[in-house]
């Protein structure tokens, strides 16, 4: 399944597979829902105006996006605002709509990486310390800013503040470092035979997360919730169905925001247009859980009314909340190692209450 010296990690032991699960846009009664059901009692004509406005804008741009395959293009394409820079996007966003379909995913019957892919929507193996110490040095400069950086930051950090963006043009010697651990390792071959086309490192992003985070923790700051939601933060990603390596650059324990996955969770049965209507909402201010944007939210029909970011609102008493806590796989691993997981599986990461965690979150398609 992997090269020599790649280290294969399984699942706890008792997380199972979560049972098949057809997307319902009503699994959550936002109706009745103490942070919405007031708001959604009584939404005014402004507020609904608002947030169709809202919602609209973001569908188009969505649907611009998925008809460009806009993940697909590298970092160092999107940001270049030359001339030159701009008629390369163009290219190349011509050339991904003529590419065909985006995703045509191969169940292997075997006991190879892809299946394991197929039937967990995710896989970890742990890397040889040679390997990682390279990449450790290669990584160094990155990291350093990045800390620097969140260093100025003041009060509350949000998530975008904890992820850098490397540059292929840039950081080349860190892509080519990171493309050979993913043939080495097996991890691009996985995501070849699971996507069943050939696979590429798009995007690499540093990361770190520590305590003074707080994108987890600031749920319906409104509101005197008490402990977290066991489903906290858990969500499924607003992208066009890429995949993701993380790869682990400190030792991450159960206290030190270990990535998790809802294992099965990328067999989720979902319409086309429900799963757009979550990216749509995710994309804007409707996803958020504040005052204001559940006010939008409420007052949006309730056909609208979904989120692939869901799992702040799902509710102990859900039938869907047990089955998520059932199956969640807190991938506790050593520096090193890699997680492959499908973005439209259920997942979350960085939920950092003690010490520092650092990752290289990289973006396959």
């Amino acid at each position: 399944m992997t090269s020599p010296g790649y280290v294969n990690v399984e699942p706890a032991s008792g997380v199972r597979a979560m049972p098949e699960f057809h997307w319902n846009p009503s699994f959550i009664d936002y109706d009745n829902h103490f942070a919405y059901r007031d708001l959604a009692a009584r939404p005014s004509l402004r507020d609904r105006a608002e947030a169709l406005a809202i919602f609209g804008a973001s569908m188009a741009k969505l649907l611009l996006k998925r008809a460009i395959r806009y993940e697909m293009i590298p970092y160092h394409v999107r940001a270049d605002r030359s001339p030159g820079g701009r008629l390369r996007f163009v290219r190349t966003a011509l050339g991904n709509m003529t590419a065909g379909a985006m995703r045509k995913r191969h169940a292997a019957a075997d006991a190879s990486a892809g299946a394991v892919m197929d039937r967990q929507g995710c896989l970890v193996l742990t890397m040889p310390e040679d390997q990682r110490v390279r990449l450790e040095a290669t990584a160094a400069d990155q990291f350093e800013a990045l800390a620097a950086r969140r260093g100025r930051s003041n009060g509350k950090r949000q998530f975008e503040e904890s992820r850098g963006q490397a540059s292929r043009l840039e950081q080349g010697p860190l892509f080519d470092e990171i493309e050979s651990i993913l043939r080495e390792s097996g991890v691009m071959a996985a995501a070849d035979a699971y996507l069943g086309r050939p696979a590429r490192l798009v995007d690499v992003n540093p990361q770190i997360n520590d305590v003074t985070d707080s994108f987890w923790r600031d749920i319906f700051p409104d509101a005197e919730i008490g402990e977290l939601p066991a489903t906290a933060y858990c969500h499924r990603d607003a992208s066009g169905g890429d995949l993701k390596a993380i790869i682990y650059m400190s030792d991450v324990g159960d206290r030190n925001g270990p990535f998790s996955y809802v294992l099965g969770s990328n067999r989720i049965r979902i319409s086309r247009i429900d799963d757009l209507i979550c990216e749509a909402n995710d994309s804007n201010s409707l996803g958020a859980t504040d005052p204001v944007a559940r006010r939008r939210f409420a007052a949006l029909p309730k056909k609208l009314r979904q989120k692939g970011a869901f799992g702040n609102d799902l509710t102990p008493a859900s039938p869907l909340s047990g089955d998520i806590a059932s199956s969640l796989w807190s991938i506790e691993a050593p520096k090193g190692s890699i997680v492959l997981f499908d973005t439209k599986g259920i997942h979350r990461g960085g939920m950092v209450v003690e010490g520092e965690r650092r990752v290289i979150t990289c973006v396959i398609g």
